[in-house]
């Protein structure tokens, strides 16, 4: 913004607010890119779907006869299906991860 001869005030309330949006707090609403809308709507939809074990039901993954049930009823273009398919895994691989690191923080 400075090369472009932007004022220090302008420059200074963006980088505010810069800063404010990399800090998300509890409850806020996030932005969900078009491409990435179906498959989060559909990783919430399956929020039902997961396995757990253990005394302490630490989640598993998801049940994938069901989670492929469900895409096959909904998404008939297997393309799409096989996108969003990707787009659950990742998300369900990032839970997962998260889930271990805060067992890992409790058990220290």
């Amino acid at each position: 913004m400075q090369a472009y001869g932007a004022p220090q005030a302008d420059i200074d309330r963006v980088a505010e607010q810069i800063a404010r949006a990399a800090k998300p707090q509890a409850g806020d609403r996030f932005p969900v890119h078009a491409d990435n809308e179906r498959t989060v709507a559909a990783f919430l939809a399956l929020r039902t779907q997961w396995q757990y074990a253990g005394l302490a039901g630490q989640r598993t993954g998801l049940n994938y006869a069901s989670v492929l049930s469900w895409l096959r009823e909904r998404i008939r273009i297997p393309r799409q299906r096989r996108q969003v398919l990707a787009g659950i895994e990742t998300m369900e691989k990032a839970v997962l991860a998260y889930d271990a690191e805060q067992r890992q923080k409790e058990g220290e």
